[in-house]
């Protein structure tokens, strides 16, 4: 066998081994459709948490002037806030989190 026979069987070789370890190399487990449910209820449910959390804040910021907070004080507090803020937020988590007292 001449020497480039040689070198073409031996390249042909490793790239049957380097072919081989590529498709039997394991790939990562895609997430199950059971975790990407768990993963969008949880980002549901953190913006609902936010959303509540911010009404809290603006409810203590009424009370910290001395006013009662109401449902049309608290919606004048959400049409003031930016369009880039209200996104973010849910309005009905909002208005509930600013107008209504912390349940025990």
């Amino acid at each position: 066998m001449e020497i480039r026979g040689k070198v073409a069987a031996v390249a042909l070789v490793l790239g049957a081994a380097v072919a081989a370890a590529v498709l039997l190399w394991p790939t990562p487990a895609a997430p199950t459709h059971e975790q990407i449910s768990e993963q969008i209820k949880a980002s549901a449910q953190a913006r609902l948490d936010a959303s509540l959390l911010e009404g809290r804040k603006a409810q203590l910021a009424i009370v910290e002037t001395g006013q009662t907070p109401s449902d049309e004080l608290c919606q004048e507090l959400w049409d003031r806030k930016t369009k880039a803020e209200q996104p973010g937020l849910w309005w009905a988590n909002w208005i509930t989190g600013c107008a209504t007292a912390p349940s025990p």
